[in-house]
């Protein structure tokens, strides 16, 4: 933490300070619930809180209350349905040591405190061993050139307030440790029972909660993007509809008018014509691009992703707390990548309209909290993910989130796809071209330049950019020639240039960036930074978070044919082709056309004769039927496909299409789906097998039975087709036995209608279970362990069944799924 002076560090501390200062009295209450989940309970000693969310120090900000510095970790500090570490203290000791100056203190047993050490490790020292770093470098990269970690990590590793001393995780926190269920703090007692903890004050009784930390139920809502009517048909809406509803109630979503005028910059100096296009939506979902000027936004409905551009996610700090943390996607040719994506990111990315499927890959940067929290998010989210980042930071992330989660390293590895990024060569990714770069921070810890076509994006990565000071460290021995020169190096060419700029030491001082000319000023946007802290007369300004404000270098593809890239991008990621020969896919490729539709116009209709199948490339469709006996509407984005049933069976069409937005979408005339998807003598292929499967599923209205689950309910579309694709309806008899204790497990189910109860086992105790419950042994199946209950219909009904291999198979394709299921018999 050493880049700059005592005294500079002390005037940049004591201006965040003032500025973030709380209220320092307590509410008189006993307890509070915070905005993010937990509470603070009030004492003697002070303010105790229960439970540390990811950012939580910004709800005791926003309520004007002190920052606490006890805490209880709770037993279980890992949430796998959300994948949230809820015993996230990063941040509560970053504000508690830099700004107020003071330790923090955590309350747990000893195996939580040796986890939460090995964590800090990681996020505040950093890793200690660097013997692989070869590793991420180009075999023709010189020696030279590889960063010397252990002394770089030293520059910062020192105590801001007596520079002499080396910082350590003592340095910052202390633990109190549960002996015999009891931790003391001066004349409080606080004694962990079952389940929950006691608070003594003096001796009184004050508090008995549960040991369990619990999200909002706001973050429930989150999850809930379905609605069932009055009939009990699900009306499966666009998760942005959601946006719609809060302005047909009269309440605005957030920032969606982008004036310029109101830009945080030095106006004098903002070149508006040098900035890049911005993707507003039109209230029938459009993509509009505009360059200046005030536009109001209605009713914003889908998201067109650019050819090449990006989308803040949010673009402040871990004290602000009126601002979200960084965060950003990255969109080349039409897909998206996560670079450090903040906290419950997919939910919020659903509500935007952004289907997970655009979704290919996530870059982390490091692994501060404030920049790897909501990774392990979107890991568990859906389908695997690609994470790419140097072997260092990945090693550094397993040893992390080993400690966080309790999941041994292997275990995490399995959750996802590693592609290591290696320094010195410009990698190839979704046809754009990638040269990363360390940056100089604390930690190990990247950023990048991206070209695609002939544009270029420059992102800085949390790093110290002070060429005078680093010339200064290379002077002082603690820099060779090689880091200095390449630490000193950008020359901002880019036509985006996304750059830090938090609170220095270990960020780059906004002085440094308001010297550079006004031409490299026009093209950069601030990170890392709050708008209200901006320098004024600076030339700079922050970039605007939301989806809204997406920066445009290349527009959407709207009017030119698609490329071969773009199909096999598509249908590379629809899982109904993942059993296609290679020779098949390739007349796939050849055989698809693109159509264009308008809004409002029907691609098909109801009852006619059907010729062709469809993948949607581009926009939204509803599809829809006004058949009494089959009345129903869901909704369609890129990667989703109908058509199918027409082909295969009925001849006509069940439903009809109507595009909802303009429409691109990938045909498939009848005699090349045959061709293709058969066995070339008019018999079924394993593709047209499991469209039959999906099709008799969805007669039998099994989402229906999904969505009457409070955790299958939560599943992405592209989840809920691939259980559609497995199940088999199957009828049963009252008082029939489905499987006994000590039997393989052959099956799992889903109970379509009926009753259902355990026998002659521990969970005989339960009640009955009824349409929308999931049956099952995960553990069992996963391991091959024997069943541990007796299942039996109570009344007559009928199951959704799943054979155990296909099951597994699914667990297998969505990790977050498996890593939550794996421990549960039943779900309802």
């Amino acid at each position: 933490m050493a880049c700059t002076s005592k005294e500079q560090f002390h005037q940049d501390v004591h201006e965040l300070n003032q500025e973030l200062k709380p209220q320092e009295q307590i509410p008189a209450v006993q307890t509070m619930k915070l905005n993010r989940g937990g509470l603070i309970i009030k004492t003697s000693e002070g303010p105790i809180q229960f439970g540390l969310p990811p950012e939580t120090v910004k709800d005791s900000m926003s309520l004007g209350v002190e920052v606490p510095t006890f805490y209880i970790i709770p037993t279980q500090r890992f949430n796998k349905q959300f994948g949230i570490n809820v015993a996230e203290f990063e941040f509560p000791a970053y504000f508690n040591f830099f700004i107020k100056k003071r330790q923090v203190t955590l309350i747990c047993d000893n195996e939580t405190a040796n986890s939460i050490k090995i964590v800090f490790q990681e996020t505040l020292l950093g890793p200690q061993d660097f013997s692989q770093i070869k590793s991420d470098y180009h075999p023709d990269v010189d020696p030279v050139e590889y960063v010397d970690f252990k002394k770089e990590l030293a520059i910062f590793a020192k105590n801001p307030m007596n520079l002499n001393e080396k910082l350590t995780s003592e340095t910052l926190l202390k633990f109190i440790i549960f002996e015999n269920n009891v931790a003391q703090i001066g004349k409080v007692k606080i004694v962990k029972e079952e389940n929950e903890f006691t608070i003594y004050d003096n001796e009184n009784l004050l508090i008995s909660f549960p040991d369990k930390f619990c999200f909002p139920k706001e973050y429930d809502k989150l999850l809930s993007l379905h609605k069932i009517d009055s009939s009990g048909k699900s009306e499966i809406a666009p998760p942005s509809l959601t946006i719609m509803k809060k302005m047909q109630h009269g309440k605005k979503p957030p920032s969606l008018t982008q004036t310029f005028d109101e830009v945080d910059s030095d106006e004098d100096a903002l070149d508006m014509g040098s900035m890049p296009n911005l993707l507003l939506w039109n209230k029938n979902g459009e993509a509009k691009i505009q360059k200046k000027g005030s536009i109001e936004l209605n009713e914003g409905l889908t998201f067109q992703a650019p050819e090449f551009g990006v989308t803040v996610l949010g673009c402040s700090h871990g004290f602000d707390p009126k601002g979200s943390t960084s965060g950003y996607i990255f969109w080349i040719n039409g897909r998206g990548i996560m670079v450090d994506p903040p906290p419950y990111t997919s939910y919020h990315l659903k509500k935007m309209g952004i289907p997970p499927i655009m979704i290919s890959a996530i870059i982390i940067s490091h692994c501060h909290a404030d920049h790897d929290a909501g990774a392990f998010h979107k890991i568990l989210d859906d389908s695997k993910v690609e994470i790419i980042t140097t072997r260092t930071i990945m090693y550094s992330f397993l040893r992390k989130y080993s400690a966080i989660s309790n999941l041994s390293q292997d275990q995490i590895k399995s959750l996802f796809i590693f592609r290591p990024a290696i320094l010195g060569v410009p990698l190839n990714i979704y046809g754009a071209e990638f040269e990363f770069f360390y940056a100089f921070h604390s930690i190990p810890c990247i950023g990048f330049r991206v070209r695609y076509q002939n544009k270029s994006i420059y992102f800085s990565g949390d790093t110290f950019y002070d060429p005078v000071k680093i010339e200064e460290l290379y002077k002082q021995g603690h820099l060779n020639q090689a880091r200095c020169k390449q630490l000193n190096s950008p020359k901002f060419t880019e036509d985006i240039i996304l750059h830090e700029a938090g609170v220095p030491p270990i960020h780059t001082p906004q002085t440094v960036l308001s010297q550079l000319p006004n031409q490299v000023k026009n093209r950069m946007y601030l990170v890392h930074v709050a708008a209200k802290d901006v320098l004024k007369g600076s030339g700079l300004k922050v970039a605007k978070p939301g989806i809204e404000n997406t920066l445009i270098l290349i527009r959407p593809n709207v009017q030119q044919d698609i490329t071969l890239n773009r199909k096999m991008d598509i249908i590379s990621r629809i899982d109904i082709f993942d059993k296609l020969t290679l020779n098949n896919a390739k007349f796939l490729m050849d055989a698809l056309k693109l159509e264009k539709y308008k809004e409002g116009e029907l691609v098909i209709q109801e009852n006619q004769e059907g010729h062709k199948f469809y993948i949607i490339e581009s926009g939204l469709a509803k599809v829809f039927s006004d058949q009494k006996e089959n009345k129903f509407q869901r909704y369609l984005q890129s990667g989703d496909y109908f058509g199918e049933s027409a082909l295969i069976q009925t001849g006509r069409r069940r439903a009809s299409v109507l595009a909802v937005t303009d429409l691109r979408v990938l045909s498939l005339d009848k005699h090349d789906f045959w061709f293709i998807f058969g066995d070339g003598f008019e018999g079924q292929g394993p593709v047209i097998e499991q469209m039959m499967q999906l099709m008799e599923a969805r007669k039998q209205q099994a989402i229906q039975i999904l969505f009457k689950n409070s955790h299958f309910s939560q599943l992405t579309p592209t989840q809920k087709t691939q259980l559609e694709m497995i199940m088999q309806q199957q009828e049963v008899s009252k008082g029939q036995i489905l499987w006994k204790k000590d039997d393989e497990a052959t099956f799992v189910f889903f109970i379509r209608k009926g009753a259902f109860a355990f026998i002659d086992c521990e969970e005989a105790k339960l009640e009955e279970f009824d349409s929308g419950s999931f049956i099952g042994e995960i553990n069992a199946i996963l391991k091959g362990n024997k069943l541990t209950t007796t299942i039996k219909a109570i009344r007559e009904g009928s199951i959704l069944k799943i054979e155990a291999k296909s099951f597994a198979k699914f667990l297998q394709r969505n990790p977050g799924l498996l890593l939550l299921l794996q421990e549960y018999k039943y779900l309802e």
